[in-house]
């Protein structure tokens, strides 16, 4: 090929690959949207000419688990994810999409994204089916491409609401024809979120005749597993058994046991790998993140929070009902969000208020320590908090224990995610709102796991978030460096790189300040071809697309 022929020329890449092969030097030519030409450095020559002098070139990062169904409606510039290098959202996760959607359940579906506090300004709802979903998404022109899952919550609310019971033959009929004509219009799959209503009231069953369903489409089977604590170990198996019944591939979503778990992550892995050895398909995946920032209510257990605020507000006024609560929490054997363990162990030095809007002097203190001043039971002073501030107090619960995060980083099964979603250009930002795996979490594991801490080599991280999520999801055509594969491409310099989003203060230590920035480092981003980031900044390109899966 003719060097005039390329549209962009990357010259002198120390180039990684994406397949975990070591990086060697090369320029990339890039051409209509494609990685046309790999050749020695300095040889290819182009009417636009990057020079790299030597900085890390790899396959645009593929966040394989993330929750941007409606954000990337408000924010297609997509700021937050594609500064951090990362080129495609897998989209739809937990049990969680914005489509299919029946109208006489639109307001539950509403209930259900507005519960979680997802960022949805400014959406229409104007879609019902998910293709209608897909064009919408389309039609806004994002700088990252988009890979959508169904969501089994969203099926369910549009099949029966939000009732708390098993689907009639009527309601799971209506599911799997959703779901058969979601798989169709280019879903890659069907997700479930077992610890949150409306998926925690379905039974194995009901899950396995929807994922034979995906199945018929080659599709894919993720889930965030119905127990993430003490029955972690029989959620996982459940995960196992649906894949197996249902016959397609499973993943297991961010899969790090969360604290009052009985075991380490090491027996969650060994059920997966004794799955593989039997034949069947099983992988996970994991962000690097120890916290979550929810509301401190969001803790509690799933029947009080159904109750709605006021009946809350109610409930944690009355001596009598508020003892009632502390006892289900303390006694819970039920699914629940990871964090709750937090509640159920006492860890409340765990908890670290982020934001109380009517008192700010709180921020970066344990709950342990203000009880302390108070002289209460901390228990009681979470639940004060949540009074005093009209449940709008945002906690920081440090719930995942860093050596079950090292663990999943490192085992051959585990790809890395962020669990975020498109966010606002930091400028914008709520300060009630703490997401640092949506800025910063790529970056970060470069930095701390593969720079200055070398848990993971350079190659292997690389291909962790690139070959292997492109491979998961049928992505064929992307995740690797070769010629004719889309030219998503991400520039690095990991000397400098730095994630500027995460909690720089670690258990224990004073919570002071939590920035939400940009990472440094990342100084070059083609999406299918066109340069997006450059020099570190967003270029207003705008060349994403809607990936659609199709089976065969």
């Amino acid at each position: 090929m003719a060097g005039r022929e390329l549209d962009i020329v990357l010259r002198d890449c120390r180039v990684v690959d994406g397949c975990g092969n070591p990086w060697y030097r090369a320029d990339l030519g890039v051409r209509a949207g494609r990685v046309a030409r790999i050749a020695p450095p300095g040889t290819l020559k182009a009417g636009r000419v990057l020079e790299i002098d030597g900085r890390y070139a790899a396959p645009g990062f593929i966040d394989p688990h993330t929750h941007s169904d409606l954000s990337i409606l408000t924010y297609p510039q997509a700021d937050s994810a594609v500064r951090q290098g990362v080129t495609t959202h897998v989209i739809g996760n937990c049990g969680m999409s914005a489509a299919p959607v029946v109208g006489r359940h639109l307001d539950d579906l509403l209930q259900l994204w507005g519960f979680y506090g997802f960022v949805d300004e400014g959406i229409g709802w104007a879609w019902r089916s998910f293709a209608e979903y897909l064009r919408e998404i389309q039609a806004v022109r994002p700088s990252i491409n988009v890979a959508a899952l169904v969501g089994h919550g969203a099926l369910r609310v549009a099949a029966m609401g939000f009732a708390p019971r098993a689907a009639s033959a009527r309601e799971q009929a209506l599911m799997e024809r959703l779901l058969a004509r979601s798989m169709a219009s280019g879903a890659f799959g069907l997700s479930s979120g077992l610890v949150y209503p409306p998926g925690c009231y379905a039974d194995t069953a009901e899950l396995v005749a929807l994922a034979r369903v995906a199945a018929r489409y080659s599709g894919i089977y993720t889930t965030h597993v119905r127990g993430e604590r003490e029955t972690i170990i029989e959620a996982v198996e459940e995960a196992i058994l649906i894949g197996r019944e249902g016959g397609l591939p499973v993943e297991v979503s961010h899969n790090a046991p969360k604290w009052g778990a009985a075991d380490d992550a090491s027996a969650n892995l060994a059920l997966m790998e004794a799955a593989r050895v039997r034949g069947q398909d099983v992988t996970t995946d994991n962000d690097s993140h120890m916290e979550l920032a929810p509301r401190l209510s969001r803790a509690l257990p799933q029947p009080v929070l159904d109750l709605g605020p006021e009946e809350l507000m109610l409930i944690l006024r009355d001596p009598e009902r508020r003892a009632a609560l502390k006892r289900d929490v303390e006694e819970d054997h039920l699914p629940g969000a990871g964090y709750a363990g937090l509640l159920r162990h006492h860890a409340f030095d765990r908890i670290v208020v982020f934001f109380a809007p009517s008192q700010l002097a709180l921020t970066g203190r344990s709950i342990s320590s203000i009880a302390a001043e108070r002289g209460a039971d901390p228990f009681d002073t979470f639940l004060d908090l949540i009074l005093e501030e009209d449940d709008r107090v945002v906690g920081i619960f440090d719930y995942i224990e860093q050596d079950n995060i090292r663990a999943l980083l490192t085992h051959r099964l585990s790809m890395c995610c962020s669990d975020g979603l498109v966010m606002p250009p930091v400028e914008q930002l709520d300060r009630s709102l703490y997401w640092p795996c949506s800025y910063g979490e790529y970056p970060g594991i470069l930095e701390r796991y593969v720079r200055d801490e070398p848990l993971l080599s350079l190659e292997d991280a690389v291909r962790r978030m690139t070959s292997f999520p492109a491979q998961r999801f049928g992505l064929h055509d992307r995740g690797v460096l070769r010629p004719g594969l889309v030219a998503d491409i991400v520039v690095f310099d990991l000397d400098r790189i730095r994630d500027r989003a995460t909690n720089p203060f670690p258990h224990g230590a004073p919570l002071v300040n939590v920035p939400h920035g940009y990472p440094e480092g990342i100084d070059y981003v083609l999406v299918n071809g066109c340069v997006v980031i450059e020099d570190g900044a967003h270029t207003g390109a705008v060349t994403g697309r809607v990936l659609c899966h199709r089976a065969g």
